[in-house]
Formats: C-alpha cells, structure tokens, sequence
C-alpha cells in the first residue's frame, strides 16, 4: 500500500475494535502481541500499542523507536522505558485513566499480567483477544489481494514440484527446494499460527506411511519429522514410487497466508486412496457451494462429515487415531485465524472472511489424500484463490 491508503487502512482497522470497545464498556485496549500490533500499527517493532475505546491511538516503544516512527501508520509514536510509565503515558495522551482495560490474555505471560496487576492496581483486566479475532476475521479489498499474490505463489511452486522430484530422494530433500522457491520469491519464511507452543512451519510435506502417523500437530497430518524435538513434517523417509507424497505449505506475501495442499506421486495410487481423494473433493466443492453470507460453520462442519460417512471415511477423516473435530479454519496474517468450520461452531459466515478449506483422511501404513484451497467470501458465494488443478499428479 502507499502511505495514505496504509494508513486508512490502519485507521479503518482500529474504528472497528473501538466500536467492539465501547460497545463492552471497555476503556481502552493494551495489546503487545507482534501479529496484533503489525495489524493494528504497520510496524512489528517491540512495542505497546494502546487503544481507547474513542480517539487517537498510542504507540509506546521499546525498541526500535527509529524504526517505529518510520514504519508506523500511526501518529502518536513514544519511547517506553519501563512499564512503570505505561499508566502515566495512557494518562498524559487521552486525558484520563482507564477504568477496564483489555489485553491479550490468550498469549499474554503470568510475568507481563502480573507486571501489569502490579503497575495498574485499580484497572480492571479483561481479555480482548475476542474483539480482536472479530475484527480481524473480516478482511480488506487490500488483504484479500495479499492473500491472492499468496495464493498465486503457492500455483507457482506446485508446478513446479515434478521438478523438484527429479532430485529429491527423500522428504527433506524435497522441503528444501519447496523453500529455497517459496524465499527465492519473496516468501518471509515464517508461518505465525496463534497459541502456545505453535511452530511457525511452513507447513507438512510427508510420504506413504510417514503421512499417517500421529503427532502433536493442531492439524489433521503430521508425519514423522527429523525427531522427538520435532515430530511433524518432512523427516528422512524416502520418497518411494507409488506413495502419496502429501504437500501442504502455505504460500505468503506481505504477511498474508495462503492455504494449500496437493497430493503427488510418482507411479501409480493405490485405487481405494484415489477414490477417497474424491471423496474429499466433493467436500470441498460442497462446503464452497454452501459456504454464503449468513450460513453456519457447524452446518458446513455437519455436511462434510456427512459425505465422510456415506463414503465409509469418517473414522480416519482429518486424522487418525486422533482426528480434529474440523475441516477448514480462517486465514491471514497468522494461519489459524476465525472462522472456523468445525463441529458445534455458531459462526456465521460474512462477506470478506477468508478461509481454508482442507479435507483429508488417512490410511494407517499407506498414508494421507485430501486437497486444500484458500477461498474469500463474497456475496455471491466462495472465492477459490488457487488455480493449481485438485487432481492428483502424477510424476
């Protein structure tokens, strides 16, 4: 973006949470998340960004100040020292203290909370991280472009997989050319998913039976990995001939993520995993189909399941022995973002969510199909961003 429409776009952003503010009674926010203040400000700097719930917004920096003031989209932008001036700060620049303020509380560290506690001893603490997703969940003309570079991206590189084929003997061997394309182009390396102890991978490519195998991944796949200190993802196997080779990695630009997955092989499929990769188009096709302002996540969560079972998939759909109760989740500056399409969720779909759709199912000792695509909502229907064809490909 050029500077003015960044910053109106900043500005549109921050309208909107203080209008959620107000409309809980809520002072002002404190956030110090770096995805929240990148979202909120422009400028990922270490830094507290604080929001009342009317008025000019206030960037409070710890370091770098030079690259805040420069970065920033927003005007009011000073030094912080410690945390004991953050009250006096607030004070000095709106008027008056707050009397309920909000904060991350789904990230935020006991020792920051207690810091705080200790440094605002008559504010009450909520947490906003709510209000937040809420405002997040609904994506600019300016996003959306971002999430479709994104997109295009990731159909760049997946054609370019029987390439990489030609060389790469094992899983890593073919994680390190999937990135050294994705960084060549511009890829920040970096996937943020929201929550403790996520790992910002650039996603899950596994072979065969390395697929199949559990692991403490949040998603339907994990895979063996290169070890107990990381047990999900690309490992050593070895790429064999007639093995699904499962790619799943997330293209990005200007932060934005871009969901997608597509299944390789180098020979011919087993016939009983073909046909159930069918079965998982039909389910994205399905939820796209459906997937209009106004409808609910969990219904669209129920008429997956619903294919899954008339097809005899349901008990290794999204996952075996451990599968993850849903089948598309929403996208964006981190990969995990709202809404959700999974089982009892109320969500009702808007214009301007962006979500990816990502049905799947294993087969213990054999491994894993399913496809993934990144759609916007319109009000027409489902956007599809990828262009790469769903079918599997053959090398």
């Amino acid at each position: 973006m050029e500077p003015p429409e960044r910053k109106n776009e900043i500005l549109h952003r921050i309208e909107r949470l203080q209008g959620l503010l107000r409309e809980q009674d809520i002072d002002g926010a404190l956030l110090t998340e770096r995805i929240d203040r990148v979202y909120f400000t422009a400028t990922d700097q270490d830094a507290h960004l604080y929001v009342p719930a009317g008025g000019r917004p206030l960037l409070m920096v710890r370091k770098s100040m030079d690259r805040a003031v420069q970065d920033a989209a927003i005007d009011d932008v000073v030094p912080l020292r410690s945390f004991s001036e953050i009250l006096r700060l607030i004070q000095r620049h709106s008027g008056y203290l707050p009397r309920r303020m909000g904060l991350e509380l789904d990230v935020l560290p006991m020792r920051f909370y207690r810091t705080y506690e200790k440094h605002f001893p008559d504010v009450e603490l909520l947490d906003i991280w709510p209000l937040i997703r809420q405002v997040r969940m609904i994506k600019s003309s300016y996003e959306v472009d971002c999430l479709k570079r994104g997109a295009h991206m990731a159909d760049e590189m997946y054609a370019r997989v029987p390439q990489f084929l030609d060389t790469a003997e094992t899983e890593n061997d073919l994680a390190a050319q999937v990135e050294y394309f994705y960084r060549s182009h511009g890829h920040p390396g970096l996937v943020p998913a929201r929550g403790f102890n996520q790992i910002p991978l650039y996603g899950h490519i596994m072979a065969g039976a390395n697929a199949a195998l559990p692991s403490n991944s949040s998603g339907a796949t994990g895979g063996k990995g290169l070890g107990p200190f990381l047990s999900q993802g690309a490992g050593k196997g070895k790429l064999r001939r007639n093995d699904p080779i499962l790619i799943d990695y997330v293209g990005n630009v200007g932060g934005y993520n871009a969901d997608q997955t597509r299944i390789f092989v180098m020979g011919k499929l087993d016939p009983e995993l073909l046909t159930a990769h069918e079965v998982m188009r039909e389910i994205q096709d399905t939820i796209a189909h459906h997937g209009r302002p106004g409808t609910v996540t969990g219904d669209l969560y129920e008429r997956a399941l619903s294919i899954a079972q008339r097809a005899g998939l349901h008990q290794t759909f999204m996952g075996f022995p451990d599968p993850v109760p849903f089948v598309g989740h929403g996208v964006g500056l981190e990969l995990n973002e709202w809404p959700v399409i999974g089982r009892g969720l109320k969500t009702t779909l808007e214009e301007g969510m962006a979500l990816a759709i990502e049905p799947k199912v294993v087969f213990p000792g054999k491994g894993v199909v399913g496809i993934e695509n990144t759609f916007v909502v319109t009000s027409s229907g489902m956007e599809r961003l990828n262009r790469f064809p769903d079918d599997i490909v053959n090398c």
